[in-house]
């Protein structure tokens, strides 16, 4: 399996409104994607950090879903007002419990 890690730095009052786009929006966009495994969000209310990961059934299923993932990602973040570009990063998950 393999992980995509999406990390925005937004202004900590839109922690809510992050999460609620990202499930009403993100959330069915990436079930429909082929390989797509789950995700999850984080957020420290402290600083408006806002990670998100996302499992793929393997790396070629991950890489696949770039394109798909773009836009609907600059939205999120544009939504959030980011105040810097998204860290993306992409990982082999070693331990699932």
């Amino acid at each position: 399996m393999h992980a995509r890690v999406n990390r925005i730095e937004a202004p900590p009052e839109q922690i809510d409104e992050a999460a609620r786009r990202f499930k009403e929006t993100i959330v069915p966009m990436l079930q429909g994607l082929d390989g797509f495994r789950g995700c999850v969000t984080l957020a420290d209310r402290s600083t408006g950090t806002n990670i998100a990961i996302s499992y793929w059934e393997s790396e070629e299923a991950m890489r696949a879903s770039e394109e798909a993932v773009r836009q609907p990602r600059a939205d999120a973040v544009a939504a959030a007002q980011a105040t810097a570009e998204p860290i993306i990063e992409r990982y082999e998950v070693m331990v699932q419990v």
